[in-house]
């Protein structure tokens, strides 16, 4: 477990991901075409995922506001409770995509993760600033395509839609920033 300071003014970390931007132009080629002189359903959908990542997602545990100067502490028995998350549907099912991030990532993850132990985690908050500690869960993020040949002779496909999921981590990473009070 880590301690992060970050300062986010007006973040509410519940359903914030702290992950890097992913490039538009970074599209791998989906699944591989069948052999020479086969024909390609053009009406069936597939599916694969890409741009697989770790994040890190808000829990529902968080200290109370605090003004600075001073030490802001977070000391309590509680259960640390982390969701997955997508908006849309994805169009193909949950249980799938989890098991392909445990083929194709080797991450184990799920649709939610709980841990209940004793969480005690503290930092300094600076004059003038309004400051709580918010708990962060290792996620694993990923972009769902669906896709389909749009020619029967296999070289050519369609993108149908892509959507974003993102799943906790089966495992005891968390770690703790410090975010600012919407104003």
């Amino acid at each position: 477990m880590r301690l992060r300071q970050g300062i986010a003014a007006g973040m509410l970390l519940a359903t914030c991901l702290v992950v890097p931007s992913v490039p538009a132009s970074a599209t791998p080629a989906p699944a591989t075409a069948p052999a020479a002189g086969k024909k390609c359903n053009t009406r069936t959908i597939n599916w694969y995922t890409r741009y697989g990542k770790e994040v890190y997602v808000g829990t529902n545990l968080h200290s109370d506001w605090f003004e600075g100067p001073g030490r802001i502490t977070y000391s309590r028995t509680a259960t640390s409770e982390s969701n997955s998350a997508w908006t849309g549907d994805l169009g193909v099912s949950v249980s799938a995509v989890i098991a392909e991030i445990q083929s194709k990532y080797s991450k184990t993850v799920g649709k939610s993760y709980s841990v209940s132990q004793n969480w005690s985690y503290t930092a300094e908050v600076k004059a003038g600033q309004v400051r709580r500690l918010q708990q962060l869960k290792q996620s694993w993020m990923v972009q769902v395509v669906r896709w389909r040949y749009t020619t029967s002779n296999c070289k050519k496909t369609k993108e149908i839609s892509k959507k974003t999921a993102t799943f906790p981590v089966k495992n005891r990473d968390y770690m703790w920033i410090l975010v600012g009070q919407n104003s």
